[in-house]
């Protein structure tokens, strides 16, 4: 093998049964020879042509935690699902009774949460299987999420949507910026300024600015801020409020130029997107870019027309115009 990659082969061609190098060493615990071949530029987002798996799903059934680790740090997916069966890493750890790659990919921060196109969790599989250990441990790490969730009196709050109680927190220096774990929940990784900016708080959304919550925070699963939720919902109040907060006067609003990773949209794509024109004529006001283009390659007025927003589309034209 070191001899082929001095050579320069392929690192990422796969062989007649669709299987990477990297899939094989993976799947047989190999640490030193996936490390090497990672090293030499393998795809750990590769996947196999009849079932879908990746170097991921194979090192989980070799049951070696420390290969589990190192395809994690090198970018695998944790929770990545497989179309046929719609397993993930956790699961199929369960399934091939890997008690330590299960607890890896616990601590990695694999969801409990998502399920299989046998409609099961990886508790549900475990429990079927009458995995005593995997079952104690899953329903640990359940616990431990349910414990970490209500520890966040001020999330808490900010979804009550109660003023009060969130000034009180404030005002006992109660962290401004505490963020949600990610463990498969609708809050994952929303942070009290995110939750607020989504459900149009507007009262409550001021009083986070004003005691120091940061706009720039990532939020949610699709890593945007909190301009980009309360664009998506259309609260034009609170996209006003949060343009005009920067964390220096002459630098442009947190998140206002920003594109998405999934789409390429900008706030005001999400703006238009939507026909929310209140919206857009906050940003435009902000100085959102007009000229931005998603992966489709269209700008907001594209965008515009596509969807036969006409008002919003005049608009946009006007804006260019300026």
């Amino acid at each position: 093998m070191l001899e082929q990659l001095r050579a320069r082969a392929d690192v990422n061609r796969p062989g007649p049964d669709g299987l990477t190098p990297l899939m094989l060493a993976a799947g047989r615990g190999e640490f030193h020879l996936s490390q090497l071949l990672l090293t030499a530029g393998a795809s750990v987002h590769a996947i196999e042509p009849r079932m879908g798996a990746t170097a991921l799903h194979k090192a989980v059934q070799a049951g070696n935690p420390d290969v589990v680790a190192l395809l994690l740090d090198h970018g695998a997916f944790v929770d990545q699902q497989t179309p046929i069966l719609g397993n993930t890493p956790l699961m199929d750890a369960v399934l091939h009774k890997q008690q330590a790659v299960v607890e890896r990919l616990l601590q990695r921060g694999a969801r409990m949460t998502i399920v299989s196109h046998w409609g099961q969790t990886a508790l549900d599989m475990a429990r079927a299987d009458g995995l005593a250990g995997i079952i104690r441990c899953l329903e640990a790490q359940q616990q431990a999420n349910a414990d970490a969730v209500a520890r966040l009196k001020l999330v808490a709050a900010v979804k009550a949507g109660d003023s009060r109680e969130v000034e009180r927190l404030l005002a006992a220096n109660y962290p401004v910026d505490e963020q949600v774990p990610m463990i498969g929940s609708v809050d994952d990784n929303y942070t009290p300024l995110g939750i607020a900016a989504r459900e149009g708080h507007v009262d409550i959304a001021r009083l986070l600015l004003n005691a120091g919550a940061d706009p720039r925070r990532l939020i949610g699963l699709m890593g945007g801020m909190a301009l980009h939720d309360a664009t998506y919902f259309g609260h034009a109040t609170i996209v006003r409020l949060l343009t005009q907060k920067t964390v220096r006067p002459d630098a442009p609003a947190a998140g206002l130029q920003v594109q998405g990773a999934y789409n390429g949209y900008s706030a005001l794509h999400d703006a238009v997107w939507h026909g929310y024109l209140d919206v857009a004529q906050a940003l435009v006001e902000a100085g959102a870019y007009l000229d931005q283009k998603s992966h489709t390659g269209l700008t907001p007025q594209g965008l515009a027309l596509l969807y036969g927003y006409d008002e919003l589309a005049a608009f946009l034209a006007e804006a260019e115009r300026k």
